[in-house]
């Protein structure tokens, strides 16, 4: 790395990840990377997140949304306080996040003509031909741009909840957009940290933003939609009360 690198912000939105969070801060501020700074974004959680964050002191910066207001609030309000000329988001429910994963991230950025990076977390072991039939990658939470591209779409992205990276996703060019391979780091899903009922719901409240999002990019919503949207507001609503008892991705 050349000794005038770029500074980086980590910015990690979190909402009731409590027992995953402490060791995702941990695993970056154990990075050397020479000139960063973490932010972590609690989205109105109501579990033990700001004991956790507590514990970091002066070592992370922390921002705090009296309510939870979704995942696009939350990327939008650590770019607003990034100090960093380049930003990494990462989720809050990752293992075995490396230097080499961040570095990853970045490098097509500095090195490179990117202007959007997306990282895949895969295993150790695995043929790079499956990404091709996997469409779906463009979703992922971790990702890295340079600040200055992204302020202009801060507004845009504080209304997009689950959908803001399906909307990113769109505002860079696709030769711009490198997809880079995060080999042995863990992404934990919602079975994995939630019971079978919160997991569903919070999976269906994902589905239904996103596909508002790709309705809105294309100028229109649907009949269809607006009737997709009612019905899971009412299963929601039902079997789930409010979107506090679902978690950021």
């Amino acid at each position: 790395m050349a000794e005038k690198s770029p500074t980086v912000s980590v910015i990690i939105p979190t909402y009731n990840r409590a027992h995953l969070l402490g060791r995702s801060i941990q695993s970056v501020l154990d990075q050397t990377y020479q000139d960063f700074e973490l932010i972590i974004v609690d989205d109105g959680s109501t579990d033990q997140t700001p004991k956790i964050c507590e514990k970091f002191g002066e070592k992370i910066k922390v921002i705090s949304h009296p309510t939870n207001r979704g995942k696009g609030a939350a990327m939008a309000s650590g770019l607003k306080e990034a100090a960093g000329e380049i930003v990494i988001f990462c989720d809050a429910h990752l293992l075995g996040l490396k230097q080499h994963h961040l570095l990853s991230l970045v490098l097509p950025l500095i090195y490179g003509s990117a202007k959007a990076v997306l990282g895949v977390d895969i295993p150790e072991k695995i043929s790079p031909s499956l990404l091709n039939v996997a469409p779906f990658l463009i979703l992922t939470g971790q990702r890295a741009y340079y600040k200055a591209d992204l302020l202009p779409l801060v507004n845009e992205m504080e209304d997009l909840g689950y959908g803001v990276e399906t909307f990113l996703f769109t505002k860079f060019p696709r030769d711009r957009t490198a997809i880079v391979l995060l080999p042995g780091l863990v992404h934990l899903t919602k079975q994995d940290t939630s019971s079978l009922a919160a997991a569903t719901a919070g999976y269906l409240r994902e589905s239904l933003e996103i596909l508002e999002i790709s309705a809105r990019i294309q100028g229109l919503v649907p009949r269809e939609l607006s009737e997709l949207r009612q019905k899971i507001s009412a299963l929601l609503a039902k079997y789930m009360g409010t979107r506090e008892s679902d978690s950021n991705k």
